[in-house]
């Protein structure tokens, strides 16, 4: 038997500045999502409560007066919590959201219990005694508990969902903030939490680490009938951008797996991957797979049985062991032509898919320069698997007709360009591992130049489909997964000009 969110509810959390904007948010909600978390706490003028709920006439609202103490913008003191949560209700608002720690929470302000959501969020870590916070919090009698701490690490992370597996009773919501966190955050409502909260998109978050209330429903399934029995995850230093789980989430449910692929943020695979496997073990939800990204490839290597390579972005478990697999390298020899002996080829990086793509130009007859932003780093993978060791890239000179970008540069919005842009033109081919929004600087770049750009969507659905096989056991090609991806997640990645 498996582990089901059907009864868990989505909220929907926006913290506008103004009525205006609140109005306007309305458009933004999803119709699957009935609940709206409307925090008050940032308005720069008074908010026109009436208003508000005859917008979202069709929703239930949550009316929420966050402190700057536990992550919002509230500076006043319990009197006015106490006017603009009484406002609210009398509006008609459904629920408000009472601080227990702000002195506010043992009495619930005088409200009615039944419409309360008594919280308490930790900015610095996981609360210390999480069990007696909990009691306290009970002992009011509010309808909903809410304990989110912050989460530094999967340990701190994992030590949350133990405690909302322990006393899921349909009342407590426990879950973490922070990019750690955001494992919780799914799969709390799996392990009992009544309530998951998202946001209306990137940049639209109210607290660290929030997921979109869409994916929460349609990418993992929160809030309606899916069946999981068995666990996959990606495993990486920063995975809040990655589209792994919508690709794979929709394998799963297009083929009837029961299965559910969760991003896990990891500071180190070596001391982390063993007690994930086990606490996941204890939950009910084995860990039969994974996805392994920036910067665990290499340390995945020697987490598992592994067979041929130093480099691995796939686990698979075998009964109680993992083998590994690189499904990097046959996504990138499948943008490579074979060369001419001799024909240049330029490697940023110095990590495992910069490891994987020297290895895979070399045996496709390129001569293989590599330059990092970590010289010795780059220096030691030239004498590994060999190579052309460059201490500095001048933008005086000669492309080279193929470039693979195997740095993280590019995933975020304030990154500097890996290599000149100069480097570009109708004669050279660019394989950018990195991804985002509308695609990375580098790529826009140099398909603006001519250049023949196979950008980190394409990268990535390519390795994917190899994975999807593996995880699942059945014939894959890129072309089904992105087949069974939604147009909505497709147009936010596709590279824009």
């Amino acid at each position: 038997m498996g582990l089901t969110a059907e009864k868990a509810v989505v909220i929907a959390s926006i913290a506008p500045a103004t009525n205006a904007e609140a109005v306007a948010s309305r458009a933004e909600v999803p119709e699957g999502i009935s609940v709206v978390e409307i925090r008050l706490d940032g308005f720069a003028e008074e908010p026109d409560l009436a208003a508000l709920r005859d917008t979202y006439a069709a929703k239930s609202l949550v009316a929420t007066v966050r402190s700057a103490s536990e992550g919002g913008r509230y500076l006043g003191d319990r009197a006015g919590v106490e006017k603009a949560l009484r406002a609210a209700l009398k509006a008609g608002f459904d629920l408000v959201d009472v601080e227990y720690q702000a002195g506010q929470g043992k009495d619930l302000l005088g409200l009615d219990p039944n419409r309360v959501i008594v919280s308490s969020h930790d900015l610095a870590g996981i609360p210390a005694d999480l069990e007696n916070l909990l009691d306290g919090m009970q002992r009011t009698g509010a309808r909903f508990v809410k304990i989110v701490g912050t989460a530094h690490d999967s340990r701190d992370a994992l030590r949350l969902l133990a405690f909302q597996r322990r006393r899921a009773d349909g009342r407590l919501a426990a879950f973490a903030m922070g990019e750690p966190g955001i494992a919780t955050r799914i799969l709390s409502t799996y392990l009992g939490s009544p309530l998951a909260y998202g946001s209306l998109g990137e940049g639209r978050e109210t607290a660290p680490g929030q997921v979109p209330a869409a994916d929460l429903v349609e990418v993992y399934g929160v809030g309606r009938s899916r069946n999981v029995e068995k666990l996959y995850a990606l495993f990486g230093g920063y995975v809040s951008h990655s589209l792994s789980p919508a690709l794979h989430n929709a394998t799963f449910e297009a083929l009837k797996v029961p299965a559910l692929y969760v991003p896990f943020a990891l500071k180190s695979m070596l001391t982390e991957f063993d007690p994930l496997v086990v606490a996941f073990d204890g939950f009910g939800l084995r860990l039969k797979g994974a996805s392994v990204t920036i910067p665990f490839k290499e340390e995945a290597a020697t987490v598992a049985v592994f067979r041929g390579e130093s480099v691995a972005n796939t686990l698979v478990r075998s009964g109680d062991a993992y083998i590994a697999s690189n499904t990097d390298r046959t996504a990138i020899a499948s943008f490579t032509p074979l060369a001419i002996p001799g024909t240049r080829a330029l490697v940023l990086g110095a990590g495992g898919t910069a490891r994987t793509a020297v290895d895979v130009l070399t045996s496709r007859r390129y001569d293989v320069s590599i330059f990092s932003r970590e010289p010795v780093r780059a220096h030691e993978l030239c004498e590994e698997v060999g190579g052309n060791f460059l201490s500095k890239l001048d933008p005086r000179d000669e492309p080279f007709p193929l470039v693979v970008n195997a740095t993280p540069l590019g995933m975020k919005a304030d990154d500097p360009l890996p290599c000149p842009e100069t480097f570009f033109d109708e004669n050279v081919i660019l394989i950018d591992a990195p991804y985002r929004r509308g695609g990375t600087p580098l790529a826009r770049i140099a398909r603006d130049r001519g250049a023949t750009v196979y950008d980190g969507l394409a990268l990535l659905v390519a390795q994917a489909a190899k994975q999807a096989e593996l995880f699942t056991s059945r014939p894959t090609t890129p072309s089904d997964l992105l087949s069974r991806l939604g147009a909505r997640h497709r147009s936010l990645f596709e590279v824009n000009a």
